[in-house]
């Protein structure tokens, strides 16, 4: 008498017996069970033997479908921004738009911040004091590698955002309480950040992506020895602690800067003021750089930038 046990490949854990030439079980078999077309936990593809979308993702960073996501967080006031500007220059002028613009005349509101000059320059002390070395402006957003990055890389144009298209870093509400407070009550304010240029560091030329905005600095620290300045197209001007200045930060402009001491000031852009429809379609900018924009800036200030332990 020959008995084997054999198991049927069909079923799952059936013990079948050969017993004189005759196929018998040691208990009922069940019935087979057949592929099921379920997602493997190893790739979201049904098919083995080829690449799945997630394994694409991880292994080719320059796929079809990371170059989409790159696009769709680029969607932003840097990138698609300079596409109306056309439709802008209908109000400001284009190639003969001014590059100085009034603040009593046009953004009279700014005035509370330069009344607030003590508040805001002893605050900015403490963020000083916080940090040993704030990060780089183009490690929080990358679109600004080519001014901030690309010239001088052993110095740095930092940065410490307080707020980006109404969206504010854990850092600036517990830093700089009072200057956010100041800056959020100001009509129209689409980013705030205090603007730091190590010793020697300039920033190349470069224009800023929409006309919708007027950019606002208020000197904080000025250095005394060969002090730096900023060219706006053919026109230069020299900074001087609580002497504010609004320009339009979409011509051409770059920093020179010589100077062995730090600078700072208090940067700000606020909305042109425009005709109600242009009004409009700026606010559908900002609202679109809200969502697709200021998300990834402020979770790379909170990640580069937390809040002082114990604050």
């Amino acid at each position: 008498m020959i008995m084997k046990y054999l198991r049927a490949p069909w079923t799952s854990k059936q013990n079948i017996c050969l017993y004189n030439g005759d196929w018998r079980t040691t208990r009922p078999i069940r019935r087979p069970r057949w592929p099921v077309l379920r997602r493997p936990a190893s790739h979201t593809s049904l098919f083995p033997r080829g690449p799945s979308m997630l394994t694409l993702q991880k292994t080719d960073p320059n796929g079809l479908i990371p170059t989409l996501r790159r696009w769709r967080r680029n969607m932003s006031l840097y990138k698609s921004g300079a596409l109306l500007n056309p439709l802008f220059d209908l109000h400001t002028g284009g190639a003969s738009r001014p590059v100085f613009h009034d603040i009593d005349r046009e953004m009279p509101a700014l005035r509370r911040i330069d009344a607030a000059y003590d508040t805001i320059r002893g605050e900015f002390d403490q963020v000083l004091a916080a940090y040993e070395r704030l990060p780089s402006y183009h490690s929080i957003d990358t679109d600004v590698i080519h001014s901030s990055g690309r010239l001088q890389r052993d110095r740095r144009w930092s940065v410490f955002m307080l707020t980006c298209f109404g969206r504010v870093p854990q850092a600036a509400r517990t830093l700089a309480p009072r200057t956010l407070e100041l800056v959020r009550d100001i009509p129209g304010v689409y980013q705030a950040m205090f603007s730091i240029l190590e010793p020697g560091k300039s920033v190349r030329a470069h224009e800023g992506p929409s006309r919708m905005y007027l950019r606002y600095h208020l000197p904080l620290r000025v250095p005394t020895v060969r002090p730096p300045h900023i060219r706006v197209k053919d026109r230069i001007h020299q900074w001087k602690e609580r002497e504010s200045v609004l320009f339009d930060d979409s011509w051409d402009h770059e920093v020179v800067n010589d100077s062995p001491e730090l600078r700072a000031i208090l940067m700000i852009d606020v909305a042109r003021p425009m005709p109600a429809p242009l009004r409009m379609v700026a606010k559908g900018m900002a609202t679109m750089a809200s969502l697709h924009y200021a998300p990834r800036i402020v979770r790379t200030m909170d990640a580069l930038v937390p809040p002082p332990p114990g604050r």
